[in-house]
């Protein structure tokens, strides 16, 4: 790669001169032709480069610089926690600028200088996004926030809420399932990436860890940035690659910087690093790496030339501009065959080298004495035999066991798994003390969610004295619920249950079984006119009992909510079930939910009282002040006395500060429980009805009706 990078060079470079948050840079035309580079500071301020300034307000919340005609800022006095920028306005081509804090939006129109509207929000703002979405004529500014997302018009009126259940990481909107209408899609922390359509759910992804961020691509797919350093793409409901690196993806772009008429996904890195991969195939196409870790990428007519350039910013405030050229075109297409032709050769000399191992062996061993062979080949007829099953009777902790073992007398030295979200790194490597080395190999598995996972096994697999090993590579699927056992002796079922009816014959459900639990034999269809299936979670020995009547009717007993809730998503998906309504009763979330909603009134009205203490304080403040200056004009024996009350009542106002914030704090984690439980038990229903009884909930928290939001949770109305 070296030749290309050497060829590949920035069309332009500045200097803002200001360190930039990670994450928090955007591109605005706020005079509605000149793209302006605008980044949150770490001294909680925005920064924004206009190259094309014509002329400066001198009023509003901008101020331009003395030093850098091109650079204004923005004092903001809060922690910046998002950033966007696009046209909101009906009528008005100018770009707003967004900006989110821990406790407010602030949407500005920076053309204009002035404030379009500033309104708190509770819950938090996390992410932001604008544009067009659900059944809104005009662009609505999407907010994620700490356990919901909200959607706002050009007035700040709210057009559009959900509970997420945690916190939101990253918003985009694209057409996801191409029917020529956007969708919202939603990272969190939970791991899961979720996708609206208007108010509904049509899709989960959950990853391994938490999603950072989002970017939509060409020909509706879309990219993902994780925690831990993984970067991927989905093409709908289907990943087509992801990669990992020891460092993390600061941000991800879509743009084409190869010439090639498609856009390719530009990842900026924590490390510096610029790559440019392919969006099929995850191939690295060109590199380029900065001083220091990324903050953003953007993209813009910063030239004034009618083409956008790709903008990189440095968390030191360097910004590099690049472009696609032909040459540039033309040298990448080289470099890729002249890389394809080294890939080619050093596989030729790999299978070269491992061909002389097979002649050497050869020729040492006629494989006559099987118990003493110390070369590596072994007998062309050794196969493997695996199995997967649920381990209930282990002594130290129950697991998923995946049993490996030859056909002959052959031993198995070494087995590397890999499956993703199970193992820490994402790897196992189990090989035994050569005193133990036998014919079978047991690997305990403890996946710690209810997902899929492909099980990539190398198995590694010679003689006792051998020096080198056969290596089978071979992969399973350990099915969704694979952490449940068959309940030998059925305990009493749970107190709480969801019931739902569904116009399917016994036979379905048996195959839903069958193909989603690990079971030592597969459910058949019984005589009587329902089926139970008992089953014990390998996790916390907790009970789940399912019983599927004749008529359609599904009950499952679970004190678990949300394996409740996954259960029958898995359910409805492999029935095709785009609606579905239910009943339930969680006793136990039922009693949280009161209490949270109690709580969350007690802690309004606490904050009611500390702000009119803060504001009786306040008047005593500027009592002080006055009386001590007339003291110090009149009376300098009494001026002590106003400035130790003065002093008092300071402090009196820094502890009722601390007090509020803490207040503020425990009511946003109080609000997160209660989206939380919200979000778990929409997801009992599906489609238009998991939809509706989210609306009932907000409507029961906006008028404070607890009895109704309970009545919602049971019964999916209010």
């Amino acid at each position: 790669m070296a030749n290309m990078e050497k060829q590949i060079r920035p069309v332009f470079t500045l200097e803002l001169n200001y360190k930039i948050v990670p994450g928090l840079v955007t591109i605005g035309k706020y005079d509605g032709t000149h793209p302006c580079l605008t980044a949150a500071t770490t001294a909680d301020k925005v920064v924004i480069h206009s190259p094309h300034r014509r002329s400066a307000a001198v009023t509003g919340r901008v101020v331009w610089s003395e030093s850098n005609r091109e650079i204004a800022t923005l004092n903001i006095n809060q922690t910046i926690t998002a950033l966007c920028a696009g046209t909101l306005i009906p009528g008005d081509d100018k770009d707003v600028l967004i900006i989110g804090t821990a406790t407010h939006i602030l949407t500005y129109h920076v053309h204009d200088n002035k404030d379009i509207f500033y309104k708190e929000c509770g819950d938090g703002v996390k992410a932001l996004t604008l544009g067009n979405f659900k059944d809104s004529k005009a662009p609505i500014v999407l907010v994620g926030g700490n356990s919901s997302v909200h959607g706002f018009d050009h007035a700040g009126n709210e057009m559009f809420w959900t509970a997420i259940g945690d916190v939101v990481t990253s918003l985009i909107l694209m057409d996801y399932n191409k029917d020529g209408f956007n969708e919202l899609i939603v990272s969190s922390e939970d791991y899961n990436i979720r996708v609206y359509n208007g108010d509904q759910i049509i899709n989960e992804h959950t990853e391994t860890e938490v999603v950072t961020g989002l970017i939509n691509l060409p020909e509706n797919k879309f990219a993902y940035s994780v925690s831990n350093g993984t970067i991927g793409v989905y093409e709908q409901d289907v990943r087509l690659w992801r990669v990992k690196s020891k460092n993390f993806a600061i941000s991800i772009y879509s743009y084409d910087l190869l010439g090639k008429g498609t856009a390719q996904l530009i990842t900026g890195w924590s490390n510096g690093k610029i790559d440019c991969r392919c969006i099929t195939t995850g191939e690295v196409l060109f590199k380029d790496i900065m001083p220091h870790g990324m903050a953003g990428i953007v993209e813009g007519d910063y030239r004034s030339i009618g083409k956008a350039d790709l903008i990189c910013v440095s968390a030191e405030g360097e910004v590099r501009g690049y472009t696609t050229t032909k040459s540039f075109a033309a040298i990448s297409s080289n470099e890729h065959e002249q890389e394809t032709v080294r890939e080619l050769l050093a596989q030729k000399q790999q299978l070269l080298q491992e061909l002389k191992h097979y002649e050497n062996h050869s020729k040492g061993n006629n494989g006559s004495d099987l118990d003493n062979q110390d070369g590596m080949g072994i007998p062309a007829n050794t196969r493997l035999q695996i199995s997967i099953s649920a381990n209930s009777e282990s002594k130290i902790k129950n697991h998923v066991e995946v049993f490996i073992g030859t056909n002959n007398n052959t031993i198995i030295k070494a087995v590397i798994v890999f499956g993703e979200g199970i193992f820490t790194g994402e790897t196992l490597v189990v090989h035994p003390p050569s005193s133990k080395l036998n014919t079978y190999l047991a690997v305990p598995l403890y996946p710690p969610k209810d997902n899929p996972v492909d099980i990539h096994m190398k198995i590694l697999v010679g003689f006792p004295n051998s020096t080198q090993f056969h290596v089978f590579e071979m992969t399973r699927q350990l099915p969704r619920f694979s952490m449940y056992a068959l309940e030998t002796s059925p305990k009493a079922k749970p107190d709480s249950y969801v019931t739902f009816k569904v116009n399917e014959r016994l036979q379905r459900f048996c195959m839903w079984i069958n193909q989603n639990f690990l079971l030592p034999h597969e459910i058949e269809l019984p005589n009587e006119p329902h089926l139970r299936v008992n089953l014990k979670c390998l996790r916390d020995h907790s009970t789940l009992a399912m019983v599927f009547e004749f008529s359609g009717k599904v009950t499952i007993y679970t004190n678990n909510l949300p394996l409740a809730a996954d259960l029958v998503q898995s359910l409805a998906r492999f029935l095709n079930v785009e609606s579905l309504e239910s009943e339930a009763s969680f006793p136990v979330e039922e009693d949280n939910l009161k209490n949270y909603v109690n709580k969350l009134t007690e802690i309004q009205d606490a904050r009611v009282r500390l702000g009119t203490d803060i504001a009786d304080r306040l008047r005593q403040v500027r009592e002080l002040v006055i009386r001590a200056e007339d003291s110090r004009i009149n009376n300098l024996n009494d001026m002590p006395k106003y400035y130790k009350e003065l002093d008092n009542v300071n402090k009196d106002l820094i502890s009722t500060y601390n007090v509020r914030l803490s207040n503020y704090d425990e009511g946003l984690e109080t609000m997160k429980n209660i989206n939380t439980i919200i979000q778990k038990s929409s997801r009992l229903r599906v489609g238009q009805k998991s939809s509706n009884m989210i609306n009932h909930c907000r409507t029961a928290i906006k008028s404070n009706n607890t009895e109704g939001l309970i009545k919602i949770i049971r019964t999916g109305y209010l």
